[in-house]
């Protein structure tokens, strides 16, 4: 069974608390995600380098379910990690399990030089063939494990000198069609929710291509790329109101702007808040509901007449006009005699 030091002063090194206060999180639990980290180590980076692999997968390997990027600036930040020309090491890694790993290649080559046989007890006897073991595509063990024939491959101790391949569902395997090595990206099966976001985003984006005159425009596009960035937006962004999701799926591929400039889901995770702003600042504007000056109240200057003027008669009308002229005549009288008007 592997092993590795554990150092008692661990949890309270300087670096584990800076570990802590980048990442948030408390002491034990900082204590237990390093732990997990250097005996996923021992296993898939014996050398200490950590280069070919992505921040997800070290998140995988830690069990951290916060923002991948995140954990990896924390522990190059707090030392763990060295950030090298070449890439990313893990810190004092021989001092770790260096020795370890060395006294495993002694181990393995002791075991496997006293496996050996005479020449000539290895010899196939024409009378009974020799006992191979086989692996799944039908090749002998020995021709991939061990480059030495005379080693038996039923020995008990094989996976010393050739370890056994991770489970088939064990996330840490390499992926066959990547051609990279690193993590296996996870597969979505076609029922799945983030599968069905990832056809229906793509269906959007080639009607509206289609409309627009353009071809093949996603023909590229890789579903299960797509998929996994839905779940990492629902997942790991907290966006789990998919109704939402889909109103601005609907609206993005209209917009005159946007529609140009979100063409994958990798851009629309990237860009979902502005998305959901943009968005509902066109939906105010559309509808006229947007900010509007508010109305000044209107003061009447002269009040309006609550009763009906009555009407004068022909015969009143007359007698007002005799009156006027006569009132008039006076006037001129007075100012003859030089007497002041009253």
């Amino acid at each position: 069974m592997a092993w590795i030091e554990s150092h008692q002063g661990t949890d309270r090194h300087p670096k584990t608390r800076k570990f802590c206060r980048k990442l948030g999180v408390s002491v034990p639990t900082a204590v237990g995600h390093l732990h997990m980290f250097w005996w996923w180590a021992m296993e898939f980076a014996q050398d200490g380098d950590v280069s070919k692999f992505e921040a997800e997968d070290i998140a995988d390997a830690m069990e951290y379910d916060g923002d991948p990027d995140v954990l990896m600036d924390a522990l190059i930040y707090a030392g763990y990690i060295d950030q090298t020309e070449t890439g990313r090491v893990i810190h004092d890694w021989y001092d770790y399990a260096g020795k370890l790993i060395e006294r495993r290649k002694s181990d393995a080559l002791r075991k496997a030089n006293s496996r050996r046989k005479p020449a000539e007890d290895n010899k196939d006897s024409a009378d009974s063939p020799k006992d191979v073991q086989r692996t799944t595509d039908g090749n002998g063990a020995e021709s991939i494990c061990n480059p030495n024939p005379n080693l038996n491959p039923n020995h008990k101790d094989i996976k010393d000198s050739c370890p056994e391949p991770p489970p088939a569902n064990q996330d840490d395997s390499p992926s066959e069609d990547s051609g990279k090595k690193g993590k296996k990206k996870p597969e979505y099966a076609p029922d799945s929710q983030y599968y069905k976001m990832a056809v229906y985003f793509k269906s959007l984006i080639d009607e509206m291509s289609q409309a627009e005159g353009l071809t093949h425009l996603t023909d590229r596009t890789n579903l299960q790329t797509w998929a996994d960035d839905f779940r990492k937006l629902v997942v790991l962004d907290k966006q789990s109101d998919t109704a939402l999701i889909k109103s601005v799926m609907d609206w993005v591929v209209k917009d005159p702007f946007w529609k140009s400039n979100v063409l994958s889901a990798e851009k629309f995770r990237a860009q979902f808040a502005k998305l959901v702003i943009a968005k509902n600042n066109s939906g105010k504007k559309s509808s006229g509901q947007g900010y509007q000056r508010p109305q000044k109240p209107k003061v009447e200057i002269v009040p309006r007449d609550t009763e009906p003027q009555q009407k004068v008669s022909e015969e009143e009308y007359a007698e007002l006009m005799k009156m006027a002229e006569s009132m008039k005549a006076a006037k001129q009288k007075d100012n003859r005699h030089g007497q002041p008007v009253a």
